[in-house]
């Protein structure tokens, strides 16, 4: 039969095993937080982004953290003949794209209506290499829709594709 201290001997053992493995876990898992967080450090200072103060720092973070995981499981499902990867809005959650993206909000009193410029026009070409007039640009992120200064519109800085 066990007797009293060799269950005391055996219940310290396992304990301290248990510790042993818990603080290996543990020190694993803050390891891993660190190397995102040094992550999120050169993501932040890759796309310039600069929050309000810790908390809201922290929080975006979470957010990121979130969404790197998200971006990792959904690549290593395999199963997609396409890749997710972290971009610029890393730190967003789901609502917060879905806000900033979608819809467009026209602003009162932007366009006024006019005449057709050029109804009286009769010498048209029969076709036109708008690559050689600079109409056709690069593709690039052009955020939320209707979001156009009213300066731009006007001096022709933008082109919609």
């Amino acid at each position: 039969m066990v007797s009293t201290s060799q269950k005391q001997y055996i219940l310290a053992l396992f304990l301290l095993l248990a510790f042993a493995g818990i603080t290996n876990v543990m020190s694993r898992k803050l390891y891993e937080s660190l190397s995102l967080q040094e992550r999120h450090e050169q993501w932040m200072a890759e796309h310039g982004k600069v929050y309000e103060d810790a908390i809201e720092k922290e929080k975006r973070f979470m957010i990121f953290k979130d969404n790197v995981q998200f971006i990792e499981s959904f690549n290593a499902a395999d199963n997609k003949p396409y890749k997710l990867s972290v971009n610029h809005l890393a730190d967003l959650t789901l609502e917060e794209f879905k806000a900033s993206r979608n819809g467009y909000k026209k602003i009162a009193g932007e366009f006024t209506t006019t005449s057709f410029k050029y109804e009286n026009v009769t010498a048209i070409p029969a076709a036109v290499d708008w690559r050689l007039k600079g109409a056709v640009t690069p593709i690039k992120d052009q955020g939320q829709c209707g979001k156009i200064n009213y300066k731009q519109y006007h001096s022709h800085e933008y082109f919609i594709i």
